[in-house]
């Protein structure tokens, strides 16, 4: 199938649904310890056909359960991560062949809701190599988490059991991934060369069932059938501030709690173009682009040029406060970025859980 371009996205339709529910139908507190966990419902659209699909836009919202949390006692290195007091054991959080497994999150200091890939777990001096250098100004004694990554096989089932439709790269529902510019494109095969399972259109001999789902991923889902699919995800509420990278360009970004957010609290705009998205007028700002539903975006900007004050504004109306604006649960959303890259710090939501 061809590759879409966002702003070819104008053509396509988007309906899903999201809600939270506590698991057993008890609401988990939050403690030093767990994190409240729960269920989504992701709503994905039916009424598609083979080479005329319909697409759903989400995401997660959901992370999975914490597998080892403790804090640090030295960081640097290869990069790498110390903890003195880990039980951990050789190649316990190493990567999936190629793709990782596990990854750290940095939960107190100045690096809090900072994410890294783990490469390589050794007992005997209780490390944990990272694929990228830890942030700037994280010392010892800062606080992690260690979580297994979301996969393809997680989410959408090791057999495809969850409801998507199976068969070629032409007749299957497709889950895309938008990252680095281009859109990389899932699905399960069952019929044609290369046997059985998660695949990556143009490589249908390799298993792409380890795929990582990250937990700001924006997912694209093209649905070829006519019925709709409720898919169930069980997991942990994502807590605490999430240090999420946008890059120059597009970006494909979803909301990782399991709440709903607005332009306003987001924490996006910061006033700084080099931690948040650049203000300015309708044509010179750095823009959100949500579907509409029925014929293309509602573009967003940080307004401070132009007749119409200042504030959040959507394209078109230059007078009317838009902050409100809502990030759903489940939301999925562009960002049209000017400048150079830099990480939206998104504050925790609901900010308390008591």
């Amino acid at each position: 199938m061809k590759k879409l371009h966002p702003f070819r996205l104008g053509m396509l339709a988007l309906a899903a649904a999201f809600a939270v529910l506590p698991l057993n139908g008890v609401s988990a507190q939050t403690t030093s310890t767990t994190d409240p966990v729960g269920f989504v419902t992701i709503a994905i659209a039916g009424g598609g056909a083979t080479g005329a699909p319909v697409y759903t836009f989400t995401s997660l919202g959901l992370v999975n359960p914490v597998a080892f949390q403790s804090a640090t006692t030295s960081v640097g290195g290869d990069p790498a991560l110390v903890d003195a007091s880990a039980t951990w054991t050789d190649g316990q959080y190493n990567t999936n062949g190629a793709t990782p497994s596990h990854f750290v999150e940095i939960t107190s200091g100045p690096g809090a809701g900072t994410t890294y890939d783990i490469t390589g777990t050794v007992a005997s001096t209780k490390t944990l190599n990272l694929d990228v250098p830890l942030k700037a100004g994280i010392v010892s004694g800062a606080s992690y988490k260690i979580r297994p990554h979301w996969t393809l096989a997680l989410v959408f089932g090791t057999t495809n059991q969850n409801g998507l439709a199976s068969g070629t790269a032409t007749s299957a529902d497709q889950v895309q991934l938008y990252r680095n510019g281009a859109y990389s494109i899932y699905y399960y095969q069952t019929i044609g060369i290369g046997g059985q399972g998660w695949r990556l259109q143009g490589a249908p001999t390799v298993d792409a069932s380890k795929t990582v789902i990250y937990p700001d991923d924006g997912m694209i889902i093209a649905r070829q059938q006519s019925a709709a699919v409720n898919l169930v995800l069980s997991g942990a509420v994502k807590t605490g501030q999430t240090s999420i990278p946008v890059t120059s360009g597009y970006s494909l970004l979803g909301n990782v709690y399991a709440a709903g957010m607005t332009l306003a609290n987001s924490n996006i705009y910061t006033g700084d173009p080099n931690t948040g998205l650049a203000s300015g007028s309708t044509t010179t700002a750095d823009q959100i682009l949500f579907w509409n539903g029925t014929s293309g975006y509602n573009i967003y900007y940080y307004q401070t040029v132009g007749i119409g004050g200042q504030g959040w504004r959507l394209q078109g109306a230059p007078t009317v406060d838009a902050s409100a604006t809502p990030i759903p649960v489940g939301a999925a959303l562009f960002i049209k970025r000017s400048g150079a890259a830099f990480n939206w710090v998104a504050p925790q939501t609901p900010a308390s859980f008591n």
